[in-house]
């Protein structure tokens, strides 16, 4: 019950941001907003620790597995799966079938023109910020069914989120979901076979070589591809 409280409340709050926040320095440069964005995490990471508690929090109700067979599947992963899957599907449909979700690559891929052909770029702006912020409370929702969590396990998630994005090529919907399986993958097999420290360590090596190799990846090597 909590994921659509989560995401309702986060498009909420994604959209007043950018109203409020990112619209005031957005045409100095994208730098700065990411400037602007991490500085509001630190203080909502503090007001958390300050009125709530830096204990991990997880929620009991999903312990336990079911078994399929010879195969045990816990019923936290499969919970969060079944909430992450439709999510997914959702975000495909809405890029994908809907006006707005035109309007969104059209104006990720070159604003000015997807100005001078009607689409008002603010509102869709608005709205990218909010389905982004409904997404990460969704993801939210879903990790602490999986892991316990306290106001400090964010920078975490946001630099895999982040070496994710640079992966599967910046503004790559689809890139960014086949990098987050090929790491989660790979992190997993590499643990299984060898260490968790030399599997945390795979994301980062990855990332080097992506940018070393490969700047603009997933999304950049298809597209050469095709050409």
């Amino acid at each position: 019950l909590t994921v659509p409280f989560a995401a309702i409340s986060m498009f909420g709050v994604g959209v007043l941001m950018h109203i409020y926040l990112i619209e005031r320095v957005f045409k100095e440069s994208t730098v700065v907003s990411l400037i602007l964005l991490f500085g509001v995490s630190i203080a909502v990471q503090g007001l958390a620790i300050k009125f709530l508690s830096v204990n991990p929090k997880t929620i009991s109700y999903y312990e336990g597995s079911i078994q399929l067979g010879s195969i045990l599947i816990p019923r936290s992963r499969l919970a969060a799966s079944l909430v992450a899957l439709p999510s997914l599907g959702l975000a495909h449909v809405f890029l994908k079938y809907t006006k707005h979700g035109v309007a969104t690559k059209a104006t990720a891929q070159n604003a000015e023109i997807a100005e001078s052909c009607g689409i008002n770029v603010r509102k869709v702006r608005y709205l990218t910020t909010g389905i982004a912020a409904a997404l990460a409370g969704v993801a939210g929702s879903a990790t602490i069914m999986v892991l316990p969590i306290n106001p400090q396990s964010g920078y975490r998630f946001a630099i895999i989120a982040f070496i994710v994005a640079i992966v599967g090529g910046l503004g790559s919907f689809y890139g960014s979901i086949v990098a987050a399986i090929l790491m989660a993958v790979g992190q997993n097999l590499l643990a299984w076979k060898t260490d968790q420290m030399l599997a945390d360590a795979l994301i980062y090596i990855l990332l080097l070589g992506v940018l070393i190799l490969r700047p603009s990846g997933l999304a950049g090597l298809l597209k050469s591809k095709a050409r």
